[in-house]
């Protein structure tokens, strides 16, 4: 017996990707809020988040730095959701928000501080060249950091595989071992206590 695969994690898309938008926004939040955590923003960092979704977190970056936080996605819906959630800052040209495939970035090398992948990485094809193509947009004394859900070792992450469309899980020490062969020189890996929460953070 077959079943039809979730596609809206993937790309969201129409009026069901609105509102998967709006459960991601708050299903995500115990993992943005550990991700937050472990990384050290500077003042004045210029910072891009890939997968913006609904631009929460955008937001939360915007009252940390007085620099520009700009967001990227290939899903037009969520493109709109961000720009709506952050219109002020978009307005002032503190945002901008680039709809855009990971793959192949319209953005000049070594633009950004730090650039963040929250709940995405999943999704990414070929994942070593995706993240050197990440590599080649953050300046030299960089971080990229990856926050999602799981660290590979969830007991659901078999279901989320057979019913999610186009998802791959990856534990730290893979993470590691892709993103250092895409140039990155360290990376530290943090599990949120008590559950599968990962935050992987690459030094350029």
């Amino acid at each position: 017996m077959s079943f039809k695969k979730i596609t809206q994690c993937r790309k969201p898309h129409g009026s069901e990707g609105v509102e998967t938008i709006k459960r991601m926004n708050k299903n995500h939040q115990e993992i943005s809020e550990f991700a937050f955590e472990c990384i050290d923003i500077g003042e004045n960092d210029k910072i891009l988040d890939i997968g913006c979704g609904g631009g929460v977190n955008i937001e939360k970056f915007l009252k940390i730095t007085q620099n520009n936080v700009d967001g990227l996605d290939y899903s037009e819906v969520s493109v709109k959701e961000t720009i709506k959630r952050n219109q002020k800052s978009v307005d002032n040209k503190r945002c901008r928000v680039i709809k855009a495939n990971v793959s192949a970035m319209p953005i000049k090398d070594e633009e950004y501080d730090l650039v963040s992948a929250f709940e995405t990485i999943y999704f990414w094809p070929d994942i070593e060249n995706t993240f050197r193509e990440v590599s080649r947009i953050i300046k030299k004394t960089g971080q990229f950091m990856i926050a999602q859900g799981t660290d590979g070792n969830h007991p659901d992450d078999e279901k989320w595989l057979a019913s999610v469309e186009g998802m791959s899980v990856y534990t730290a020490p893979q993470l590691e071992k892709y993103l250092k062969n895409a140039g990155f020189r360290s990376v530290k890996s943090y599990v949120k206590e008590n559950d599968y929460i990962l935050v992987v953070i690459a030094q350029k």
